[in-house]
């Protein structure tokens, strides 16, 4: 039999309309696999199985002070599923973390061999090298982790049947969803914003699927949003030492608790304490925060009745605005996925969980700071100092050149005989709008891309004042963006990236 590989073009218009048309094709057959289930059942059957995935992700990450224990638990091999190496290790961990932390770890492992054996079968094998140990499996989650909450924001509404959900099967029930069509979405909606962009965007399709000549990656090396300064950044040897005085016991016998979140906002709100965070509106809903948790079931189901919770509104004086943010309504996959709603409507009850009002905060301490105008300055200075770092460790060396005949630079550092000229851009980026607004999205995207030419070629034309200070006869210019930009200018370098800025720059366009 003669199969027709034919490569055919998409561009302008017909690119558009395909993935738009595919875009609509995978979210309505998305919404129709899950209806058939029972939503109240499958929701809490499926927050149990977030729960166990979460606790995976950071069991190695923060859970062990045993190294031989930890590598046992990253190098235990799924595919196929090595059940003497397993034993010792479900042994260990009763010890540690005790019965019910242990049956969610079993389950989880005996569920992701499964799933990996099935994706094998089926010929999904990028997919199923996501399982082989347990090491390569946190990694798997780790990149899946927004869809798996998107998914348990629209179930309760998704779901109008009465098929229930057996816990040993909740991974393999919906992950050939999120593989199929939830990763599919966000990258569609990628290309459709890339389309907005780029002039020559096209798709190459063979007939069973297509790949577009441009990419874009929004999320750093750990698949988290870009922010203009982390927590991590902002804790200081002093501010660490007043942290800890602060902090309240937590019981080493579990991964989440009441008692972690609590000490989380504490070092929150002592990070940013520069910037007052803690009277602005992230004040209010840290103190509501604290309130839910009284109503926290085993360290990490937060139920809190109707009643209650409109009380507690009242009682911290949340604004219509605040309260907006703490629900989530959208039954839209797409719009889901950009939520960081902790609450969900269920039942007569709001429902959410520790690490659902974690996210949330850290959000929401973004939004109460982005706007203020010293944090983007102080933000811009810790930004400069941290892609310093990561040079130096890849053995550049940093110069304290900050000014020169009142001119000022950002990060420079020599390597060989080559002077890098480094500019810092700390200009936010709302990723939202890649799928809410994708043509506002492009429009500031080609304008960040224009300032940033426009900035190398104002460092270009000072670069003898470098020569001249540094005694060296080359100077190479580069723009690094916290914040990932779409672009094909090879001098301009997502920060997400800066781990591999050395090997980099061998392949700019000088």
């Amino acid at each position: 039999m003669n199969i027709d590989r034919t490569i055919k073009e998409l561009s302008g218009k017909d690119a558009e309309d395909l993935l738009l048309e595919q875009i609509t094709a995978h979210h309505n057959g998305l919404i129709q696999a899950l209806a058939r289930f029972n939503a109240e059942e499958v929701f809490f059957t499926w927050l149990d199985t977030i729960r166990a995935i979460e606790e995976l992700i950071n069991l190695p990450l923060f859970g062990l002070d045993n190294e031989s224990l930890e590598r046992a638990i990253i190098d235990l091999r799924l595919l196929p599923l090595d059940q003497a190496a397993l034993k010792p290790i479900v042994d260990a961990l009763v010890t540690l973390f005790g019965e019910n932390f242990t049956r969610r770890f079993v389950s989880t492992v005996l569920q992701a061999a499964e799933v990996g054996k099935r994706f094998n079968s089926k010929g999904h094998f990028e997919a199923a090298a996501g399982f082989q140990t347990i090491g390569h499996t946190i990694g798997y989650f780790q990149s899946r982790r927004r869809h798996l909450i998107t998914l348990l924001y629209i179930l309760p509404k998704a779901c109008n049947g009465k098929q229930s959900m057996d816990r040993l099967d909740t991974l393999n029930q919906l992950f050939p969803h999120v593989e199929h069509s939830c990763l599919t979405l966000t990258s569609l909606h990628e290309k459709v914003m890339l389309s907005k962009i780029f002039p020559d965007f096209k798709l190459l399709s063979d007939g069973n699927g297509f790949v577009a000549n441009h990419t874009y990656e929004p999320l750093d090396s750990t698949f988290l949003e870009p922010e203009r300064a982390g927590i991590v950044e902002m804790l200081q040897d002093t501010v660490k030492k007043n942290v800890t005085e602060q902090m309240e016991p937590i019981n080493p016998r579990l991964i989440f608790s009441a008692a972690e979140l609590r000490n989380n906002i504490r070092q929150i709100e002592s990070a940013y304490a520069e910037f007052d965070l803690a009277n602005t509106a992230f004040g209010p809903m840290a103190e509501f925060t604290r309130q839910c948790l009284v109503y926290c079931e085993d360290d990490y189901l937060i139920n809190v009745p109707h009643s209650t919770f409109e009380q507690l509104i009242k009682g911290v004086r949340l604004t219509t605005t605040m309260l907006s943010q703490l629900i989530h309504q959208s039954d839209d996959y797409v719009a889901s996925t950009n939520s960081f709603a902790p609450f969900i409507n269920l039942s007569g009850s709001y429902v959410s969980t520790v690490t659902l009002l974690s996210r949330f905060l850290y959000y929401w301490k973004n939004i109460c700071l982005n706007r203020n105008r010293r944090f983007q300055i102080r933000s811009g200075f810790i930004f400069e100092s941290t892609v310093k770092s990561a040079l130096s460790d890849q053995g550049f060396t940093v110069t304290d050149i900050k000014r020169i005949n009142r001119k000022e630079f950002d990060v420079v550092v020599v390597l060989g005989q080559i002077i890098y000229n480094v500019q810092c851009k700390n200009n936010l980026v709302d990723l939202s709008k890649i799928e809410s607004n994708p043509d506002l999205f492009a429009r500031y995207n080609r304008q960040l891309d224009r300032y940033y030419s426009k900035a190398l070629i104002k460092e270009k034309g000072r670069e003898e004042l470098l020569k001249s200070k540094l005694g060296l006869s080359e100077v190479r210019h580069l723009v690094v963006s916290r914040f990932p930009i779409a672009t094909t200018n090879s001098q301009v370098i997502s920060y997400s990236r800066i781990d591999h800025f050395k090997a980099i720059i061998n392949m700019v366009n000088w």
